[in-house]
């Protein structure tokens, strides 16, 4: 039997996070400048402008992180990348609309990240077709789904969310990426899809799209055979490539990288129109630096696979992974956004693990435990403070970080002004802009001057095309064991309208989740929700609140209390 009842005041704050207190209005001091991060700038993030490359081809530079690029044709318009934000793409727009308009025919999104994808409410029009690899969609809701929490706390500190300019002016591949803006997603899912291979034609010009994994698994090019332009999304670009990123990823299929330029290099294509940096024109500038981003890729794989079969642990091999002086001083692989120590401690880790080898890692002592005994040896924490503070004056702030860090989890009170000098210090030089927002970034946050974190706002045609599944399967880590001790229950979720039933079942602090029907030994459930997928997302992602779910008749539940009870041992926030 199903019964609608209304909910309590309460089951609609179920939803409601907890805001963080607002930091401090005054400003922290500036890094002295930095020349060569200055230079990297006025290249990598110049102006916001509107160039054409090629007759009829323009690249967008300087608004946003990534590039957008525009074909112009007598039957209207093709984009390939659609910025970050909808506010930023539509700038974009009508920037671009002044020298190339047009109807927006078709859109290509080389691959899911937020700053290729998110601007497309600004670029998609009625009508307007999207092409994407058959896998973006399930990568996209994927990424920004189970792990989003902590990827957007580590998205913080990576792009430096709340470094002041003067101290981080841009990226290193553009301009700086609007963290808060990405918050308001215009993302726009694929219309057209391919697995290998796909051609279209629009006013004349050939458009082929080819599959080519590499920074992500769903990336594509795009080939303008006609017009030898080659757009390699983010699979090159001028700095060397993030094969691993710090704000946290799964790995990198670095095996198909190398694969992926190899077939960008047979195209022989005489301009490449990168989605980040400035296009690189002529066939022999072209095919140089393909090749040689190729060729770091596979050295640095190389050099993980023969330092772990010499049986080096996993330092000694992140040492021997730096590039060989040719490839050192091709400007275009200069170690400004991805880093070679970082790629080979996440090659290795991709293909043997965590553990390195090292026979004292297989039962590690607890890490505090551990500092405490290593302070004492030192004689005691006053020492270590003062051997902080001569690393400090000596121009070692990454020695004393290393000390901090051991005060800190020895127990140490009072560690914070100790932190900032050391995260500081390490930064003043570092123009790998990743590893100097971050470290800027978490100075910040000792001193308590960022801002709460923002909260994702997705308009309606994002908020619908996110896949149920998605929803029901972000929920096991989100529950709370403590709240499960000796639970044993199972909640069943019918899906109307897509005809489909998910089974929940509470066992041990763990969230089992079935589609269609119970598995032997699930016990009956102590209730049953029957809801309309757009209903569950709203309520989801606190769009509405169970309440009104009620109210409208999207939602009811036969043992409401039950209920309740069952989803209160979820974290709600988002």
């Amino acid at each position: 039997m199903r019964v609608g009842l209304p909910l309590s005041a309460v089951v609609a704050l179920l939803f409601v996070g907890c805001a963080r207190p607002a930091p401090p209005a005054d400003p922290p001091p500036s890094l002295p400048p930095l020349e060569a991060l200055e230079q990297l700038c006025a290249e990598s993030a110049p102006a916001p402008r509107v160039d054409e490359v090629v007759p009829d081809v323009f690249v967008a530079r300087g608004y946003d992180l990534a590039n957008t690029i525009v074909v112009r044709t007598e039957a209207g318009n093709v984009v390939v990348d659609v910025g970050t934000a909808p506010a930023t793409a539509a700038r974009v727009r009508a920037d671009v609309e002044e020298v190339a308009p047009g109807e927006i025919v078709a859109v290509v999104l080389t691959h899911s990240h937020i700053d290729h994808v998110g601007g497309g409410s600004a670029w998609v029009d009625e009508g307007t077709e999207v092409w994407a690899t058959d896998t973006l969609a399930a990568a996209f809701w994927e990424r920004y789904g189970v792990f989003r929490k902590i990827e957007s706390k580590r998205a913080e500190r990576q792009f430096g969310r709340d470094v002041p300019a003067g101290d981080l002016p841009c990226s290193a591949i553009g301009a700086r990426l609007d963290v808060d803006g990405a918050l308001a997603t215009g993302a726009r899912m694929p219309t057209r899809t391919f697995a290998r291979e796909a051609t279209f034609e629009v006013g004349g010009v050939a458009f082929r799209l080819v599959a080519a994994p590499g920074e992500t698994e769903d990336q594509l090019f795009v080939h303008l055979p006609g017009r030898g332009v080659l757009m390699p999304g983010d699979n090159w670009y001028a700095a060397f490539p993030n094969l691993y990123t710090i704000r946290g990823t799964s790995p990198r299929p670095v095996d198909d990288w190398i694969r992926s330029l190899d077939a960008m290099r047979a195209v022989g294509a005489d301009v490449l129109i990168p989605s980040h940096t400035a296009p690189v024109q002529g066939a022999e500038a072209v095919a140089a630096s393909l090749t040689a981003h190729r060729d770091a890729v596979q050295w640095v794989r190389d050099q993980v696979v023969r330092g772990a079969n010499a049986g080096w642990n996993v330092d000694e091999v992140a040492s021997a992974a730096a590039l060989p002086p040719a490839l050192a001083a091709v400007p275009s692989l200069a170690e400004t956004y991805g880093q070679v120590d970082w790629s080979a401690r996440a090659v290795f880790d991709a293909n043997l693990g965590w553990f390195d080898g090292s026979t004292e890692l297989l039962y590690p002592l607890e890490r505090t435990d551990v500092a405490r005994r290593r302070v004492a040896l030192m004689g005691g924490a006053e020492a270590v403070r003062a051997a902080v503070e001569q690393a400090l004056a000596g121009g070692e702030p990454e020695w004393a970080m290393v000390l901090v860090r051991d005060l800190q989890d020895a127990g140490a009170p009072d560690l914070d002004e100790l932190f900032v000098r050391a995260a500081r210090g390490a930064a003043e030089d570092v123009t790998n802009t990743n590893g100097r927002g971050w470290l800027l970034q978490a100075a910040l946050e000792r001193e308590g001057r960022t801002r709460p974190a923002g909260t994702p706002v997705l308009d309606d045609e994002t908020l619908d095309a996110i896949p149920v599944a998605t929803l029901i399967h972000a929920l096991p880590p989100r529950l709370i064991p403590e709240t499960t001790a000796g639970i044993h229950e199972t909640v069943h979720i019918v899906f109307e309208d897509l005809r489909r039933r998910y089974v929940l079942t509470v066992r041990h602090g763990v969230l089992e989740i079935v589609e269609g029907e119970p598995l032997p030994g699930t016990p009956a459930p102590v209730a049953t929700v029957w809801v309309d997928a757009g209903t569950w997302r709203r309520v989801a992602l606190h769009r509405t609140n169970p309440a009104a779910a009620i109210a409208s008749g999207g939602l009811t539940v036969d043992h409401l209390f039950a209920f309740k009870r069952f989803m209160d041992r979820f974290d709600k926030s988002l």
